[in-house]
């Protein structure tokens, strides 16, 4: 019985950091990374926000699921992303001032 190969591994049986965004259509792409653009603007609160926001995205791009629908439920999750991110630096800055 012949193995198939790891695509998640490069040859020398590395972890390729790439292989969940390899095969994604352009749109995809975009719309997966817009989440993570969240780190430099919120440091680390924005950038947990951010690869969370990512990491839903990937999933929803792998889906089989129609394009549009599968495009408006990925710009949401961006979408909510940075809401979160606002929400959450709003409500430490009042606790922090007052």
């Amino acid at each position: 019985m012949q193995q198939l190969p790891d695509l998640g591994k490069h040859a020398a049986g590395k972890p390729d950091p790439w292989a969940k965004f390899r095969g994604l259509i352009w749109w995809q792409l975009v719309l997966s990374i817009a989440p993570i653009l969240l780190l430099p603007i919120g440091g680390a609160i924005g950038g947990a926000i951010g690869a969370a926001g990512l990491f839903a995205n990937l999933s929803l791009a792998r889906k089989q699921i129609k394009t549009p629908l599968k495009a408006l439920a990925m710009l949401g999750v961006a979408l909510a992303a940075y809401l979160s991110y606002l929400l959450i630096a709003a409500l430490l800055y009042n606790l922090l001032n007052g």
